[in-house]
């Protein structure tokens, strides 16, 4: 069981990293961007929206953007092992079925 708990937190890593990746690259294509300077240009426009709605000074601005993207990581990550979870769980069903009807 231990073993399976590895693989949901190692599955969920990745599909946290996947969809913060697919953010950055979203926000960073929409404002044309290379590649490379793509997280910081999301990072900063993540903080400009910030300030701009809710008339923050730069500093808050950022640190409200920290925690966006590390909030949207951990969420990521959390949806990421419950599907894997589920997943998982769907298939021994499915085995376990397959063999009572054999």
């Amino acid at each position: 069981m231990n073993k399976m708990k590895h693989v949901e937190n190692k599955l969920g890593l990745c599909i946290a990293c996947i969809i913060l990746v697919c953010v950055v690259a979203a926000i960073g294509h929409s404002t044309n961007t290379p590649w490379l300077q793509m997280p910081l240009e999301a990072f900063n426009g993540i903080a400009f929206s910030f300030g701009y709605f809710f008339r923050l000074s730069a500093v808050w601005s950022h640190a409200c953007s920290s925690v966006f993207l590390m909030v949207l990581f951990v969420i990521s990550f959390w949806l990421g092992k419950a599907l894997v979870s589920f997943c998982i769980v769907s298939s021994k069903q499915l085995r376990k079925r397959n063999k009572e009807s054999k």
